[in-house]
This record gives C-alpha cells, sequence and structure tokens, in this order.
C-alpha cells in the first residue's frame, strides 16, 4: 500500500552532495494532512557514535503564502546507525516541505531533502517544485545554518516549475530573471533584458507591482535608464500607490512656505490616510509648528487623529524648552499633556528593542516631570506635587535628573511637603544626584525645624555626603601629581603685581583662558562658584591667567567690564608662564598646594558646572589639610 511505501535518494538535493547518505521517506507520495516518517543514513558511520545529528524542516508554498515558511526544529531518534524522525501533517496551502540535516561536529556540511506534496491523482501538486527555489531566494533558511543555495540548482528548480506549469509564469517570472542574473552565465545580461520586455509586453496591461519588479532586475544589472523609465511608468499605471506616494510625501518635505506645506500635508493625510510615509510627516509637520511658533496650530493640530503617529519625546523637548525660556507657559502645559496621551495610545515602535512597558514607564515619568514643572511655573504648585509624585521613581534614584529632584523638592518646601519627600532627597544626595541649590534648599528648610540650627543643619548635610564625599577624595587622590611649581611674576589688569613668591604658603588656582575660547568663558560662571567657596579663606587665591589672547590688551578689558566677575586677571602676554606650567590647550586648571608643588592640572570643560566646582574645591580642601 501507499502509505507503507519508501521513497529513498541517495544524496536528495544537498548544499554538501555527499553521496554516501541516504534519506527514505513514507508514504512515498504524501498528500496534504498525512504524516511523513523518514530516515536519515549519514554519509559515514566511522564516527557516527560521536556525532551530534541536528535536523530543521521549512515549509513552503506559492510566493503569495510566504508567511508559512519558518524554520522549526524536528526531533531526530537515533536507531542504531540511523535517525528517524517525524514531519507533522501539513496543512492548506503547503506544497512541499524541505528537510536540513547537518553534523554539529561538520556545521559547514548541510543535506537538504525535498518533500513534496502530490495531489489525490499522485501528481506533484503546482508550486511544489518552484515554492523550493522561493525557500532559497526569499528567505535566509540556509544562511542561517551557514550555508548558501547553489545559482545553477535554483535556476533549474525554476524552470522545471514553469515547464510543468506554464500559466504560474506570473509568480515566478521576476524570482526566475533574478536568479539568472545571479547565475551570471555568459550572455545572460542581453537574455534577462529581451526576457522583461517581452513579459511585461505580454500583459495587457502589466500591473504595478510587475512594472516595479522589472525596474528593479533592471536596476541588479546596472541599467539605470530602463530602471528609471520603468518607475515612471509604474506611477502612470498606479497613481496612488508607493512610487506616488513617495514622490508626494518628498515635495511636502521639500516644500519651503509654510502655509503651502500644511495644505500639501493635509491633502495627502485625506488622499493616503494609511500611507507608511504618514508617520515621517505627521512628525516633521509637529516641528514645523513649533519652528513656527504656532503653538496654537500645534495644539489643534495634536487633537487630530494622525497625533497618534507623532513623537511624545519631541513634544516633551518643545514643552521643556518653552519652560526654560518661561514663555508660553500654557501651552507648554498642554504640549505636555498631549505627550502624555499620545503615549499611552502609542503602540511599540517597530524598531525598538527591549522591553517597551519598561520603557514606556520611563518616558512616562519623564513627560510627568516636564508637565509638573510647567504647572509650577504658572504657581499652580498643588497640582503640580501631585505630577512630580507620578514622575519620581523611588527605586531608581541614582538613575534620577539632579534638576529635576531639586524641582521636585523646592516645589514640596512651596506646598509643605517637605517632610515626605526628605527620605528621597536624602537618598538623591547620598546617590550624587542632587544640585548643589538643593543640597542648600535641604539644608535651610532642615535648620529651620524644631530643636535644628545652622551648625546642626551643616552637620546634617555633610553626613548625608560623607561616604561619597569619601570615594571621590580617594578617587581623586589616585589623579593628583606632585611637580614644582615654576616662579612667575606678572601684572594684572590693574597694574598690580601677582608674583609666585608672595603667594608662598597658600593653595593657588590657576586658570589658564582666553576672550575668544568659548569653554573658558562657559566655565566662568562655575569658577565663579569655586572661587565664592573660599572667598573669607586668606590662604587660598584663584587668578584667572589670561594667555594665547592674540589680540591687544584692551579686548581683555572690554570683556571683563561686560562681564564684571570678581576675578583677578594677570596677563602672560608673552605666554611664559603657561608654557611653565604645561598648558597644551585652553581652559587648564593648574592648582599649587603651600608647599610651591603643582598637584593638579585639568584641560578642557566638561560642561557640567556641577562636578566642576565640586571637583575644584574638594582638591583645595585636600591641599589645605596637606594631602
Amino acid at each position: 500500500m501507499r502509505s507503507n511505501s519508501f521513497l529513498c535518494l541517495l544524496f536528495g538535493l544537498t548544499a554538501s552532495l555527499p553521496v554516501a547518505a541516504q534519506f527514505c521517506a513514507s508514504p512515498e507520495k504524501p498528500q496534504l494532512g498525512q504524516v511523513v516518517s523518514f530516515t536519515y543514513t549519514p554519509p559515514s558511520t566511522s564516527s557516527l557514535k560521536d556525532s551530534i545529528i541536528e535536523g530543521r524542516y521549512i515549509r513552503y508554498g506559492s510566493p503569495a503564502v510566504m508567511h508559512i515558511s519558518r524554520s522549526t526544529a524536528i526531533k531526530l531518534v537515533r536507531q542504531g546507525n540511523d535517525y528517524v524522525g517525524q514531519l507533522p501533517p501539513a496543512q492548506k496551502d503547503v506544497t512541499g516541505t524541505v528537510l536540513l540535516v547537518k553534523n554539529a561536529q561538520s556545521p559547514q556540511k548541510v543535506d537538504l531533502y525535498p518533500v513534496l506534496m502530490y495531489d489525490a491523482t499522485g501528481q506533484v501538486v503546482p508550486n511544489a517544485i518552484g515554492g523550493q527555489a522561493s525557500i532559497f531566494t526569499r528567505t535566509h533558511f540556509l544562511y542561517d545554518v551557514g550555508s548558501r543555495p547553489d545559482p545553477n540548482q535554483v535556476v533549474g528548480l525554476y524552470e522545471r516549475e514553469l515547464r510543468q506549469h506554464p500559466d504560474l509564469r506570473p509568480l515566478y517570472w521576476s524570482d526566475y530573471l533574478a536568479a539568472v542574473i545571479k547565475q551570471r552565465k555568459p550572455g545572460y545580461g542581453p537574455k534577462v533584458k529581451a526576457s522583461i520586455e517581452a513579459y511585461l509586453a505580454s500583459r495587457t496591461p502589466p500591473t504595478a507591482a510587475e512594472i516595479a519588479a522589472g525596474a528593479q532586475l533592471y536596476e541588479s544589472m546596472g541599467d539605470f535608464p530602463k530602471a528609471r523609465a520603468l518607475r515612471e511608468r509604474q506611477k502612470t499605471a498606479d497613481p496612488a500607490g508607493s512610487l506616488a506616494q513617495k514622490d508626494r510625501s518628498m515635495s511636502i518635505r521639500n516644500e519651503t512656505d509654510w502655509n503651502r506645506k500644511k495644505t500639501a500635508y493635509q491633502a495627502f493625510l485625506k488622499e493616503f490616510p494609511n500611507s507608511i510615509h504618514l508617520p515621517a510627516l505627521t512628525v516633521m509637520m509637529t516641528d514645523g509648528y513649533f519652528k513656527n511658533n504656532d503653538l496654537k496650530g500645534l495644539l489643534a493640530f495634536l487633537d487630530q487623529p494622525q497625533a497618534i503617529q507623532t513623537d511624545p519625546l519631541m513634544l516633551n523637548s518643545m514643552a521643556n524648552l518653552l519652560a526654560e525660556e518661561r514663555r508660553s507657559l500654557p501651552e507648554a502645559q498642554q504640549l505636555a499633556q498631549r505627550g502624555i496621551n499620545v503615549l499611552k495610545a502609542q503602540p511599540k515602535p517597530q524598531d525598538f528593542k527591549g522591553n517597551w512597558e519598561i520603557e514606556k514607564q520611563s518616558r512616562h515619568r519623564l513627560l510627568m516631570a516636564t508637565y509638573a514643572r510647567t504647572l509650577a511655573q504658572q504657581g499652580k504648585n498643588d497640582e503640580a506635587y501631585v505630577a512630580y509624585q507620578e514622575a519620581m521613581n523611588p527605586d531608581f534614584v541614582e538613575d534620577s535628573d539632579p534638576m529635576t529632584n531639586e524641582r521636585y523638592f523646592l516645589c514640596a518646601l512651596r506646598t509643605n511637603h517637605a517632610a515626605d519627600t526628605r527620605p528621597y532627597i536624602e537618598e538623591a544626595i547620598q546617590v550624587e544626584r542632587a544640585t548643589t541649590a538643593l543640597k542648600n534648599a535641604l539644608r535651610n528648610w532642615y535648620a529651620k525645624q524644631p530643636g535644628q540650627n545652622e551648625a546642626k543643619a551643616d552637620a546634617y548635610l555633610a553626613d548625608l555626603e560623607a561616604d561619597i564625599r569619601a570615594d571621590q577624595r580617594d578617587e581623586l587622590s589616585k589623579r593628583l601629581i606632585n611637580e614644582p611649581a615654576p616662579a612667575f611674576s606678572m601684572t594684572d589688569l590693574k597694574g598690580r603685581t601677582i608674583s609666585s613668591s608672595a603667594l608662598r604658603g597658600k593653595v593657588v588656582v590657576l586658570d589658564f583662558w582666553a576672550t575668544w575660547c568659548g569653554p573658558c568663558v562657559a566655565s566662568f560662571p562655575a569658577m565663579q562658584q569655586a572661587q565664592s567657596k573660599f572667598q573669607n579663606d586668606p590662604n587660598v587665591r584663584f587668578l584667572f591667567v589670561n594667555t594665547r589672547e592674540g589680540g591687544p590688551l584692551q579686548r581683555v578689558h572690554t570683556f571683563m567690564e561686560k562681564n564684571p566677575y570678581p576675578f583677578v586677571v594677570p596677563l602672560d602676554d608673552q605666554q611664559r608662564v603657561s608654557r611653565a606650567y604645561k598648558v597644551q590647550g585652553i581652559p587648564t586648571k593648574v592648582v599649587i598646594d603651600t608647599n610651591g608643588r603643582v598637584r593638579y592640572r585639568h584641560v578642557g570643560y566638561s560642561g557640567d558646572p556641577e562636578s566642576t566646582v565640586n571637583e575644584l574645591a574638594l582638591v583645595v580642601e585636600m591641599l589645605k589639610e596637606g594631602k
């Protein structure tokens, strides 16, 4: 009986052609719904006992049902020198299965065996041969196991299918010609081009998809003029198709007149509500409304259904910028609220990798923090405090934003919730996620509590910072240097002589700078804070040495008049001092200890005033202690 008959192949459809391998399947001509049993005999039995044989299979059908082609592991059971297994029954749309067998000890060798489906008359069903080729050309089945298809074999499969079922040419014509191109036999170019033209001419008329396939074939051969001609023909054949939509979307992007851009976008939205180009256009329009300062129009735009396609983090940035500039605060509040609403309804982005629910919570907290900030700036402190409560994450204080923590506590002070927020703020200080302003606000609040005073508040804050400052001191001590400090004598802007001999016994901070140096000037507010920490200490001096100015002295005078920092500015117009102190670039901070030794040198400015002040102050304190 047929159900007990076996089909045995000596080498089947194999990538490695192991002539001694054998594959037997039963029934010989399986139909849909039948279990297929098989026996696989490896090509050599000499080391069989040490081998690990692995198997996978993949179903296939016509090119229209490639979704059924998923690689699946199959269980192989050893019986003597053979391995046996079963393919589960094939269901609707399946025209065949390809079984892959490999030895884990020789992963580069792969054996492939086709199991074709038959109809009730015992004939191979349509797409049983061509479908195999689709597996090799449209999936990563072979590549995933470190192999690759044989172009000659693929072309042969397509040709066999088309000989047996010429009516299936519309399904396979472009895949077949693409395989011929990869085969690269002599004279393939003219043959393929003639076939493209003949096929398209035979269609009355060709579909837009067929024209697109022809254009892609021309492109793969480098014939771009013919490819472009077909692309234009494709637009005519399908004026609402993907190419037409792409052109329309590009024209909207390139439109420079804002009113015309808005009109063109609305027309595109009405005509192509499901276009793949719409999300990117919506994000562009959101940005456009903001850049054109049309906040009322932006909020109305975000009330439309397509707003779900915009970026909530973009809305957060817009609201934050308005809050930073303290303008249009009601609109900033509404932008943050719209961002929250969009995020709630937004599905996981296709390009996002990771846990979307966790990421979504993180983005929600970010938006809530901005929302709370805009409320507080409008004096809606009670609402702001509730929003801040939702924004803060007590489980991950070490990842929090120091400025948000500062705003949170200041809002808590205004709403009489300081005691409630105290544990969070204490932890923020202990994990170095607190600004100087936040520390001072907590200290001042603590000093006013029953039984406390200024001295106890200082001790309280010092205790909170003890561990982190100890770690900072240990880390910083490893970076301290010990070099002789060259003697210097310079004249400052007021005509006074500043000499190293007069500063002996003091800790001296030298900040080398120039008026044209952006990072130098950007660091001045932080340097002013650092200097103010020691303004009442006669044993600490800050000198802001102007060097490498390269221009008239009046430029330095003018700069200091426009920016009245309380700095002593010695002039190193010949760069003698900067060279002596090994200044490679500016700004450079150098700290000299009480014994006249250079102990610290830092080039550049990080842009973080908080860390700059803290590190410099810590260096000065350590050197005062004789470290």
